[in-house]
């Protein structure tokens, strides 16, 4: 029998099937398959030579048709379904020919040779519609030839049927393991696939987690150091001109002191940021007040803060975003507009969204803010755009007549963006 052979239709969610015959199934069928055909050979040939002609002619037709069909199915393991199906036919009705003109022949193992091939190779439908063929034109050529009484051809017909069962049942053996090993195959796919997945989200954790603390050591930095440069660059200044007079000395040591206090504060931030890193609580609103008072005694600005609307709680990731907004504003703040420089900073609540905006102006003969308003090489307001995007948020800045203004608004239920796509 062949070899192979596709099965149309496989299991729900499966792509068809392809079903293969066993090495053990063809070590045991296609022997003795041929040992039968061989046989009705044999007899055919052996009773042609006591038959008349026409008789004689028919037989060795119908021998030579099924010879045709068995050297097709042996030589053509992986031929098409129709054409097998066709060829297995020719065996089963040249075998019923042979049981009308020889009935004492073995044409009727030609027949059974053909209805366990049919049951082995064909979907049931068409294997049971095929094998009623054969097996009908069998017991009509029988009935013609009327040699056989009807108790011999029934029992003909159950040895038959139990032929072609087996070979349904080897058929529907190997489609069941050709569909356990399909889902196998796509069920270990899966599997890759989904280990190729969570090996992409660990990266993207890891890849979110690095910028995280990317802007988290840019804003405390930008924070900390500016406050120091400007405090050294202020003692700087009195050094150069004021020379010894008591007035001059503590004017300086006013600002070294100032610069120790901005250099252990950035200190103690860093290590709140590191906290934070391993869940420790984060900076929200309700710095903001200190914020503002402190970035004004150490840089100079005049920076105040309102508040407006139902005040109430937000998720920590909103609230460090609010920080470090206005942090990274007011540095910018002191950057550009320097000592005398104000500063607006303005919090709001709206039912479903909290807004900061922060509007600094810049004292007469101050040099205008550059377009993008940065700190330290240009990370400060791209920080800040993407906290609010992650957030779901929006954040707008540019600069006004008089100054800069920033504004900042997230909803006050804002979640990470990998949680909201999760």
């Amino acid at each position: 029998m062949a070899p192979k052979m596709t099965v149309a239709g496989g299991a729900q969610g499966l792509s068809p099937v392809r079903v293969e015959h066993s090495p053990a199934l063809q070590r045991i069928a296609m022997p003795a398959c041929a040992v039968a055909l061989a046989l009705v050979a044999a007899t055919t040939i052996a009773a042609l030579s006591s038959q008349p002609a026409p008789t004689a002619a028919a037989a060795a037709i119908a021998l030579l048709a099924a010879a045709a069909g068995a050297g097709y199915i042996t030589t053509n393991r992986a031929g098409t379904a129709p054409r097998r199906m066709a060829a297995l036919l020719a065996i089963g009705l040249a075998g019923a020919l042979l049981c009308g003109l020889l009935p004492s022949g073995a044409g009727f193992l030609a027949v059974s040779v053909a209805l366990i091939g049919l049951g082995m190779e064909l979907p049931p439908t068409l294997a049971v519609t095929a094998g009623l063929a054969v097996l009908l034109a069998a017991n009509l050529a029988f009935l013609l030839a009327g040699k056989l009484s009807v108790a011999d051809m029934a029992g003909d017909d159950l040895g038959a049927a139990f032929l072609f069962t087996v070979g349904a049942f080897t058929r529907s053996v190997r489609v069941s393991q050709a569909r356990a090993r399909a889902a196998q195959a796509r069920a270990e796919d899966l599997l890759a696939q989904l280990r190729a997945s969570q090996a992409a989200q660990a990266e993207a954790a890891a890849l979110g987690e690095r910028t995280r603390l990317a802007r988290e050591i840019h804003d405390i930095l930008a924070h900390s150091l500016s406050g120091l440069v400007l405090a050294l660059d202020i003692a700087e200044v009195l050094g150069r001109r004021g020379g010894d007079d008591p007035e001059s000395l503590t004017a300086i040591l006013d600002q070294v002191t100032r610069a120790q206090r901005i250099a252990r504060e950035g200190l103690a931030e860093t290590r709140r940021a590191v906290s934070a890193l391993r869940g420790g609580e984060l900076p929200g609103p309700a710095l903001l007040g200190r914020l503002v008072r402190e970035t004004s005694e150490a840089t100079g600005i005049e920076a105040e803060l309102t508040v407006a609307g139902d005040q109430r709680p937000l998720s920590p990731e909103v609230g460090l975003a609010l920080y470090r907004t206005a942090q990274e504003a007011l540095i910018n703040t002191a950057k550009y507009a320097g000592r005398g420089g104000r500063a607006q900073l303005r919090l709001g609540y709206d039912a479903d969204a909290v807004q900061l905006t922060v509007e600094d102006t810049r004292p007469p003969g101050a040099a205008p803010p550059a377009p993008s308003g940065l700190t330290f090489g240009g990370y400060g307001l791209t920080g800040m755009r993407e906290r609010a995007e992650l957030l779901g948020g929006t954040l707008t800045a540019g600069p006004t007549g008089q100054g800069f203004l920033v504004v900042l608004r997230l909803p006050t239920a804002g979640v990470p963006r990998r949680e909201r796509a999760a």
